[in-house]
């Protein structure tokens, strides 16, 4: 019990006291005695008192007779004979620790035996001799300055007295399992923030030992979080994608969408024309290489051509004088070289009979005849892509191959753009793809194809022939500033899988420095109901590995009901601008504010929450948030003086406003801002102010939508190194 409500209790029972020892007072004249209750007569039966004992029935001789020499000796022996004396417990007042009790002397000789004389209520002990347990009180002590200091002692009942220790005066709580400060409750100390293997925990005092409690390691599992607190992220659980989850399905994209170093492999589908059903395939994201065959026109082959359901329809087939000339693809012998070709001939000058000639090489019917024409082997020269046997080696369009360029002609053999090369099969040229048995008309593979932008690598990507366009990497801080509410779960894992992909270009790179500021968190107050909620650095400006691992580890918090955003964004960038350019000098700003039974705070405090800017640096803040802006912070110039306090010029009392925010921000050395919302919150009004954060940008920087899309978190985030990193 603390010594305040122990002056309250020892008040009570004075109090208690007086008013039984007023209004109850026949409790001593009559008290009742335990165990047991006697009826107690109020006048004696026999009066000890007189000096003499009268006899009505025995004369002063008579009574000499009995060999009683005195009348003192007769009342002696007659106290001894018949008077019986007891004691009983009563309670005299409300100080139930004492013991006390009355006399009560009873004449036995009397039939019935009768009261002759009872005691008053007296104190036997100050307490009882059976409590010897020891107990904490509290004392004073004096000081040699005067007066006296409050401190405590231990009370204890030895054979019915109280004992006492020294009074030993009252010090800060310390966790010892000692009452330090005398309030009477033991390692009452608030929690604090400690750190174990697994990060961030409570340090909290058990049985006078400080323990910190927090997450502890476990089993590993792919969630963008270290399980089993080693350092690594997902180690051995990511797929070949380094994702969570099963591998993504391969589509037709133009990227490799299942990680395993092919594009767009293995994927086909059915297709169609006029003439049947067949197969297309996936090369460079589209849609190529239909195998149904296509309609042609018709020729005298008993063939349906034109793909129209009629074979050789509105032809006339048979050698007529009108089909003398005309040639007909075919393959028969005695050709034994590729296609050849029969045609309708005449048997004599008139044209009387005609027939169908055997089926020779092409050159046999040129005008006139080449000198070196074989009719069965043509004209033997080198292979063409005609699909015919032009060196007559038995092999068709073999060892064919040429080069291949889509790009723009200028762009050919400028910075990364190459050619690449297409073979030729049965009279087209193409490339079959990637291993597949599948062949692709006019596919040019391997050719390199000028980039639409120029990414910041070291490579002219856009073959302009300007390497980076004159951009190089240089020293660049970027701080993310993120909502950690619950609603913003989904952004934050995008913002990590876009990120995680983003670092293949970055990760290396040391004039890169990253930091995470995130709020707010809850935990629940020491000794109280409700919750405290505060923001911090999560990491402070490091290499991306650090940055990385603080995020992967730093999710939403579904119990926290404020989006303190414009207060995190001041926080940030306080010591980035002169002192002369803040709205409010940081060290008046405290969180004041509460909401319901929750209270704001950061950490740490705001007077040292300082981000690490480098002097030489090119500064980016990339905000996430899809609440708009909003700020519990109040500035006040003396924090016991409400009249102090700071007006916003919006005629508020209290908060950072857009317009203290544009005014910090315009003043800050190269400093661009960036911001990730949603649409609602791009120009919006929250408490009857502007809240929107388009406004934020406007002296460097850009708004974007807040989407869970990390393809379009990646363009988004790539186009902000660029504009900064690189220039």
């Amino acid at each position: 019990m603390g010594y305040d409500l122990q002056k309250k209790f020892w008040f009570l029972k004075i109090f208690f006291f007086l008013a039984a020892f007023i209004g109850c007072s026949d409790l001593f004249e009559n008290p009742i005695p335990f165990p047991g209750h006697l009826d107690i007569q109020e006048e004696p039966k026999y009066d000890l008192d007189n000096d003499v004992v009268t006899n009505q029935d025995m004369s002063p001789k008579e009574l000499e007779k009995g060999n009683i020499n005195t009348l003192f000796e007769l009342e002696k022996q007659y106290q001894q004979d018949c008077y019986k004396t007891e004691y009983f417990f009563c309670p005299p007042s409300l100080f139930l620790d004492e013991i006390w009790e009355f006399q009560l002397i009873t004449d036995t000789c009397k039939d019935p035996e009768e009261i002759v004389y009872k005691g008053p209520c007296e104190q036997k002990f100050e307490c009882d001799p059976a409590n010897t347990k020891p107990e904490t009180v509290a004392c004073s002590v004096p000081v040699e300055t005067g007066g006296n200091i409050y401190g405590s002692q231990e009370k204890w009942c030895d054979k019915g007295v109280w004992k006492y220790t020294d009074c030993v005066a009252c010090s800060p709580e310390v966790c010892d399992g000692i009452d330090n400060d005398c309030n009477g409750e033991i390692d009452d100390l608030p929690i604090q923030e400690c750190q174990n293997e697994c990060g961030p925990g409570d340090l909290i005092c058990v049985d006078g030992e400080e323990v910190c409690f927090g997450d502890e390691p476990e089993e590993e599992i792919c969630d963008y979080k270290d399980n089993d607190c080693d350092g690594l992220i997902d180690e051995g659980q990511t797929n070949a994608c380094d994702t969570c989850g099963d591998i993504p399905e391969e589509v037709c994209d133009g990227f490799d969408n299942d990680c395993d170093g092919d594009t767009d492999e293995d994927l086909e589908q059915l297709c169609e024309t006029d003439c049947e059903t067949g197969l297309e395939f996936c090369a460079l994201g589209s849609w190529v290489g239909c195998t149904a065959k296509v309609p042609f026109p018709e020729i005298c082959n008993g063939l349906d051509d034109d793909c129209d359901g009629e074979v050789d329809e509105n032809l006339d087939c048979l050698c007529t004088i009108q089909m003398v000339g005309a040639l007909f693809p075919c393959y028969e012998s005695p050709l034994v070289c590729g296609q050849g070709y029969k045609t309708c001939e005449c048997y004599d000058e008139d044209c009387e009979q005609i027939f169908m000639s055997e089926c020779f090489a092409m050159c046999s019917y040129e005008d006139p005849v080449p000198a070196n024409c074989d009719k069965f082997k043509g004209i033997v020269v080198d292979e063409l892509c005609n699909n015919h046997d032009d060196n007559c080696n038995e092999l068709i369009d073999e060892d064919l191959y040429k080069g291949c360029y889509t790009g723009e002609p200028e762009t050919l053999f400028v910075g990364v753009c190459l050619p690449g090369q297409m073979t030729c099969e049965k009279g087209s040229w193409g490339n079959y793809y990637e291993n597949s048995e599948t062949f692709i008309g006019d596919y040019c593979k391997g050719e390199v194809v000028p980039n639409e932008t120029d990414e910041c690598n070291g490579e002219d990507d856009n073959c302009d022939g300007i390497v980076d366009d004159g951009k190089e990497l240089k020293d660049t801080d970027i701080l993310f500033i993120i909502d950690a509410s619950g609603s913003m779960q989904d952004e934050i894992d995008a913002v990590l899988i876009a990120l995680n992909q983003f670092a293949t270009y970055y990760k290396d790179e040391e004039v890169i420095q990253w930091g995470l500021v995130m709020g707010p968190f809850s935990q629940p107050k020491p000794n109280s109901w409700g919750t405290d909620q505060y923001s911090k650095i999560v990491s402070n400006l490091a290499p991306f590995s650090d940055f990385i691992g603080a995020l992967a580890g730093a999710n939403a918090d579904f119990m926290s009901g404020v989006e303190p955003i414009y207060d995190l964004i001041y926080l940030s960038l306080w010591n980035l601008a002169p002192s002369s350019a803040l709205p409010f000098p940081v060290g008046d700003l405290s969180f004041l504010f509460e909401l319901g039974m929750s209270s704001l705070f950061s950490i740490p405090p705001p007077h040292v929450f300082e981000i690490d800017w480098r002097d030489d640096a090119q500064h980016v803040v990339i905000i996430f948030t899809d609440e708009p802006g909003q700020s519990y912070l109040s500035a006040m110039t003396d924090l016991s003086d409400p009249s102090t306090i700071y007006k916003d010029g919006l005629g508020g009392e209290h908060g950072i406003n857009q317009i203290h925010l544009k005014q910090l921000i315009s003043n800050c050395v190269d400093l661009n801002v960036y911001t990730f919302t949603k649409l609602a919150q791009k120009d919006t009004t929250y408490m009857q102010q502007s809240a929107g954060f388009e406004a934020l940008t406007i002296y460097g920087g850009q708004w974007f939508e807040l989407v869970a899309n990390p393809a379009q978190l990646y363009e988004n985030l790539m186009q902000i190194i660029d504009e900064n990193a690189c220039e």
